[in-house]
Parts: structure tokens; C-alpha cells; sequence
């Protein structure tokens, strides 16, 4: 059975990082970046004939991932984990958190993308994906596989692959049946590593919300997008709470003020910003809600070092 490490004093270079980080200094292929299933709430595609090559997913995604791998493996940090996976495994990965992924060696198997839409029509299996105790933040999104349980897999792939090629009819219901056997073989073979969900406290829940709400103003895709949510006082008042009460329970829950959480987002979308689009200065700081070019400037330079123009061409 191969083995997977939550990596804590290893070092790996330039690739362990966090939301208030420096994406700046990973290379990114631009070709290769996540896309949201063309047409259609689904899509699957071979490792070997297109592979999931070098890259940074910092923004929330709309779609959920589960990769196959039978040969070949990498190193991937998800939100604040690091797993360092070898085939053959199975991989779980959720909308919300950050992803970064470094392969190793040559690769083989499938992957899989979905949306909750592919779901619309049963409204308890949608409910069932949202709770699956794999795509839930914080969870192990990684399983080993034996050779039996491998094998199972990939029959299960093969036949997604088949019914996404055909246009027979009933084709969305056979992709749902085919991804609901994925689904609950996944859950069989992680039970052993699946440890029960506690209820969240209130505090938790309100830390939650909040963060919850401050991801979803992000990622800006056009010039004409501006956030609306600024200030803790802002996020205070959509949730209904005083900001003092707000700010003391994320702290209290996560070890950041309110205002810390705000910043780094808004730090993490300008470096992607100015990494990944020709826009106009003037237009992203209009865009993260600044009223100056000048104001975003000094804020931008003040938690890197550089000024917006001299770190886009870095």
C-alpha cells in the first residue's frame, strides 16, 4: 500500500504556501489551470493524454474534482495540508480551499469534474455530495487503494468515460448512477480513516459564515466587478452582528481579526490579478474597491515590498 505524509518539518521547495504567501514566485501554466466542465455540469479526462500539470488554484472553484491516479503521483497542498501521494490512489478535491500540485513521474489514470447542477434533479443526492465526509474542508481528500480496489475504480471511470463520449438516451442519469457508486465506494474504503464530524459551536458557525462570505466575493473575472464587502464593519452588518462580537469570535476561532482575514484576500486577488490579466492598475484597485489608484499603490507595497507595477513584472 503506498503511503501518504501530512508534511510538517519537510521542506519542499518554493511550494509550501498559504493564502498570505507569495504566489508570486510559483510559475503557473496558464494553459493547464482548472476550467469548469465545458457544456455540460460534467466532464472526464485520461492523466496520461491530459494531464493535470504544475499549478495554483488560489479562488473558490464551482466545481468538485476527484482524481484517480494508477501511476505516478506528486506532492499537493490543499487549503493548509501538504500530502505527498503515490499510486495508487484516489483524490477528493472540494470547491472551497486553495490547491496547489506538483507532479511526479510519469501519470496515468482519470479525473473527473462535476457541479452541484449535475444534481438539480435529486435533491437528496445533491445533499449527499455537499455532506460527503471526502469534500468536506479540513478532511483527508486522499485514500489508498489496493490492487482490488483499483481495479473497481477504474471500471467505475470507464464507465463515466463511456456515457460522457455517448448520446444515448438517459446518458445524465447513467453518469449520475455510475458517479454515485464512485461516491459511495470512496466512503466504504476511507471508513476506517473517517473520524465523525463534531457540531460546530456558535462561535465556529459565525467563523464560518464570515469566511464564508468574504470567499465568495472572489475571484473577480471582469474590470466591471468591484467587492462590496470591505470592512469588518461591512461584514458585521450583512451578518448581523456588532463588529466588536464579529471580530472577537474570528479571532477566538481562526487566530485573525476580521481585518487581517480581509487584507490577505484582497492582497491574494491583487498578486493574481496582476499576475494573470493585462488590466489596468487603475482598474484593479477599483475592482478590490479601492477609491485612488494611489491608495492601493501604498497598501499593495506595504505588504509586499514592490508597487503593483514593479511586481507585475517581476
Amino acid at each position: 500500500m503506498s503511503s501518504i505524509n501530512s508534511k510538517n518539518s519537510r521542506t519542499v521547495p518554493r511550494k509550501k504556501l498559504t493564502l498570505s504567501e507569495d504566489f508570486s514566485q510559483v510559475s503557473v501554466d496558464q494553459e493547464n489551470l482548472p476550467k469548469v466542465p465545458a457544456k455540460s455540469n460534467f466532464s472526464i479526462h485520461s492523466r496520461s493524454t491530459n494531464p493535470c500539470r504544475e499549478y495554483i488554484s488560489a479562488s473558490r472553484r464551482d466545481y468538485y474534482k476527484i482524481t484517480l491516479m494508477t501511476q505516478g503521483g506528486g506532492i499537493m497542498t490543499l487549503g493548509q495540508r501538504t500530502y505527498v501521494i503515490k499510486a495508487p490512489a484516489i483524490v477528493f478535491i472540494n470547491p472551497l480551499e486553495p490547491k496547489l500540485w506538483e507532479p511526479k513521474g510519469e501519470q496515468d489514470g482519470y479525473y473527473c469534474r462535476f457541479t452541484e447542477n449535475l444534481f438539480e434533479m435529486q435533491r437528496h443526492s445533491r445533499d449527499e455530495l455537499m455532506h460527503h465526509p471526502l469534500f468536506q474542508v479540513g478532511a483527508n481528500p486522499v485514500i489508498n487503494l489496493t490492487e482490488q480496489q483499483t481495479a473497481y475504480m477504474l471500471q467505475l471511470f470507464g464507465h463515466l468515460l463511456k456515457e460522457s463520449k455517448d448520446c444515448n438516451p438517459y446518458r445524465q442519469e447513467a453518469i449520475l448512477i455510475y458517479l454515485q457508486l464512485l461516491l459511495l465506494e470512496a466512503k466504504r474504503v476511507a471508513a476506517p480513516q473517517i473520524v465523525p464530524q463534531r457540531s460546530l459551536t456558535t462561535a465556529q458557525l459565525l467563523a464560518e459564515r464570515f469566511t464564508d462570505t468574504l470567499e465568495r466575493q472572489f475571484p473577480i473575472t471582469s474590470e466591471q466587478e468591484q467587492i462590496h464587502l470591505k470592512t469588518a464593519s461591512d461584514f458585521a452588518l450583512t451578518l448581523n452582528v456588532h463588529p466588536n462580537h464579529l471580530n472577537a469570535t474570528v479571532k477566538r476561532v481562526t487566530g485573525r481579526t476580521t481585518s487581517e482575514h480581509i487584507r490577505q484576500r484582497i492582497l491574494l486577488e491583487a498578486r493574481l490579478l496582476l499576475m494573470h490579466t493585462d488590466w489596468p492598475i487603475s482598474a484593479i484597485a477599483h475592482s478590490l474597491g479601492f477609491e485612488e489608484p494611489a491608495n492601493f499603490s501604498h497598501f499593495f507595497k506595504s505588504q509586499t515590498g514592490h508597487t503593483p507595477h514593479t511586481f507585475r513584472m517581476l
